[in-house]
């Protein structure tokens, strides 16, 4: 199989198995702390004014395309200490294993928890998670082809 992942050397990367593209980067990163879902909301509207990779359509990923990230086979070292986050090491990641989804209900917005690979409702107000953008729409067709699964007819 091929590599998963392109660097697109612009910040971004490519998810041949989604079709998707992601921001390289993350809000933990930038701001050191998390961000209620508000902020992440914001923090995406800024990725737009900049162009990041020439484009301005990031948003917040919906639960099943950050649920596309999670791959049980990776963890990830910091600090001296491994963490269990599952995810591929050619996302940057520094801190902070709980990100923002565009879903919410009533007052509370979804999370996504890259240690325990469940999502989670938190007040949208919380300091709960951070935030990697995305654009364009996931094909989870072709997400089942590149993992083999049975064909039907």
């Amino acid at each position: 199989m091929t590599e998963r992942y392109s660097d697109n050397g612009d910040g971004t990367l490519t998810d041949s198995a989604t079709g998707l593209m992601w921001q390289e980067s993350y809000g933990y990163s930038e701001t050191g702390n998390y961000i209620n879902w508000y902020e992440a909301a914001e923090y995406v509207e800024e990725l737009n004014r900049r162009l990041l990779g020439g484009h301005a359509d990031w948003r917040l990923p919906n639960k099943l395309e950050l649920q596309s990230l999670y791959e049980l086979k990776y963890e990830f070292e910091s600090r001296g200490r491994t963490y269990v986050l599952h995810i591929d090491p050619i996302f940057e990641i520094g801190y902070g294993s709980c990100f923002w989804t565009w879903q919410t209900r009533l007052s509370g917005a979804m999370g996504f928890a890259f240690d325990i690979g469940e999502n989670f409702w938190y007040p949208q107000g919380s300091l709960s998670a951070t935030v990697r953008a995305v654009r364009l729409n996931m094909n989870p067709f072709k997400l089942i082809r590149a993992y083999g699964h049975a064909k039907t007819a």
